[in-house]
């Protein structure tokens, strides 16, 4: 059971610190930093409230919508953001997957405890 709490941990931290200290010593200018930081913090805002409203069964097709909406446009801002960054072609692989990693690992803590332990009673 700790276990299962654990690796959410593990991959929501390597994936946020990879992405911001990876891509804080990328940047050479102060609003490229800004620019990733406002991606990442939206990316997470939206997963955060999306994962609310599913577990609080508050979630309808609207509010699904503006969610992907918001989900699509901030990736489509990060790797723009990648693309026009001075970043070598490894770098420009590894901080969209930290980003991603990031999100996966929230969204693995932000589900119920019943969900995580179902595949271990079986």
């Amino acid at each position: 059971m700790k276990t299962t709490r654990l690796l959410p941990w593990i991959l929501f931290l390597s994936g946020a610190l990879i992405y911001v200290i990876g891509l804080w010593r990328a940047c050479p200018l102060l609003s490229g930093k800004g620019y990733f930081f406002g991606a990442l913090m939206t990316g997470m805002f939206v997963t955060y409230a999306y994962q609310r409203a599913e577990n609080l069964n508050q979630n309808d097709e609207r509010f699904s919508s503006v969610c992907q909406m918001v989900a699509l446009i901030t990736v489509g801002l990060l790797l723009v953001g990648i693309l026009n960054a001075p970043l070598s072609l490894l770098e420009m692989g590894v901080y969209p997957m930290a980003f991603f990693v990031c999100l996966l690992g929230q969204v693995l803590l932000m589900r119920p405890a019943e969900y995580l332990s179902k595949g271990q009673e079986h």
